[in-house]
């Protein structure tokens, strides 16, 4: 027992030298010593390595062709079904960022949102004109402005219980007020819908540009409504104008310009019906005619 207990504080003494020793040795020599224990374990590291790339090797080469086959068509069925994943996550990636998307814009305080689903397209006016689901019972009104975000998509025509359809931008019936990026003056100018046809995309006509109105080189001019005649809130994006290159004629005060919508109004899914709180002088008007 006494022997036991001297050989125990013999070895923590001989510890404690070995550690005082590693703190006051030199840096050097610590350095050197942990060299010499690498390269002193290196070769028996790569056998341990080589020795189980080895038996990897030769597990694979004892199996024959039918279980390759197997593990191969496996390994497709694994692959396909990742790809399937990767593609609903790209799905729901893309959901995502149309939902922000629709949230992005901050509703004025005259109005209250409501989000629709668009139901179908009409396409006895060249896909000018979306039926969505939601009507009276929701609270949607004619007259109503129809954004996604803050691009304009069009304004409800014609309203039913359930149902509501909207003329888009590109409907021959749509009539708006805008600006146009670049005019320090903010001259009004006119938007309207073009009758379409199925050899283009839909677009609309800018009237009543000032004939000393450029667009800025090499940027995409958009347009803005102007917030006047108490439809559209100011400042939506209609979407950006291509100007019409015209000689310029004696007497000619203006020019005119095609507008392209900013969002593709066919694959649209959702809108967001801009309900206005307080009726506005046209909606009285009309009521007192009823």
């Amino acid at each position: 027992m006494e022997q036991n207990r001297r050989g125990a504080q013999a070895s923590y003494v001989a510890l404690t030298i070995f550690i005082a020793v590693w703190i006051f040795m030199p840096s050097t020599v610590r350095r050197l010593n942990r060299e010499a224990f690498t390269e002193f374990q290196a070769p028996a590291l790569h056998l341990v390595s080589k020795s189980r790339d080895l038996a990897r090797f030769w597990e694979l080469k004892s199996r024959s062709s039918e279980d390759m086959a197997a593990a191969g068509r496996d390994l497709a069925r694994v692959n396909a079904a990742l790809e399937l994943k990767l593609a609903d996550f790209e799905d729901v990636r893309r959901e995502n960022k149309r939902l922000r998307k629709i949230d992005s814009y901050t509703v004025p305080a005259d109005y209250m949102s409501v989000v629709a689903r668009v139901a179908s397209r009409d396409s006895s006016s060249w896909w000018n004109r979306i039926v969505i689901r939601k009507g009276r019972n929701d609270g949607i009104r004619p007259g109503a402005p129809v954004v996604f975000g803050n691009s304009v998509v069009g304004r409800v025509t014609a309203v039913h219980l359930t149902t509501s359809e909207v003329d888009l931008v590109t409907s021959p019936g749509f009539r708006c007020t805008a600006f146009l990026e670049g005019d320090e003056q903010n001259r009004i100018v006119l938007v309207n819908g073009l009758a379409g046809n199925s050899l283009r995309a839909p677009q609309a006509r800018i009237s009543v540009i000032p004939v000393d109105y450029e667009e800025r080189v090499g940027q995409v001019s958009k347009v803005y409504t102007t917030g006047m005649g108490g439809v559209f809130p100011s400042h939506l994006i209609l979407g950006t104008i291509d100007l019409e290159s015209q000689a310029t004629k004696p007497g000619v005060s203006f020019k005119e310009g095609r507008l392209n919508p900013v969002r593709d109004l066919y694959n649209l899914q959702e809108v967001s019906v801009l309900v206005p709180l307080h009726q506005n002088p046209g909606e009285a008007l009309l009521d007192q005619f009823q």
